[in-house]
């Protein structure tokens, strides 16, 4: 990282990382410094299109990583399978205690 342009991107990375409401202020500011290169000028229109890709890019960047991984919950074979499993476990303590009391009760 010799680059003061990958230093920045990484302290941004961190910023974003470490501080919720960072992360939130740096990607309205992406948000609206990319809206302003995407106006269209008179005299220049094509000016501030690869910027306007990097843009999206870092701010895509910013989204990943500032937003929590999604994590499916169990699928239905799975909750028959723990309801079968408890089934099992309830009716072998059931009988665990049966044979307990018959034991005491000799």
């Amino acid at each position: 990282m010799t680059n003061s342009r990958q230093w920045a991107a990484l302290a941004r990375q961190w910023l974003a990382l470490s501080s919720r409401q960072a992360a939130r202020a740096m990607r309205e500011r992406e948000q609206e410094a990319s809206r302003r290169r995407r106006e269209w000028r008179p005299d220049a229109s094509w000016r501030g299109k690869r910027a306007d890709e990097e843009a999206a890019g870092d701010l895509e960047q910013v989204r990943w990583a500032t937003e929590p991984e999604t994590t499916p919950g169990p699928t239905a074979e799975e909750l028959e399978a723990a309801r079968e499993a408890l089934a099992r476990e309830l009716a072998l303590a059931r009988a665990r205690e049966r044979a307990r009391r018959e034991r005491e009760g000799r």
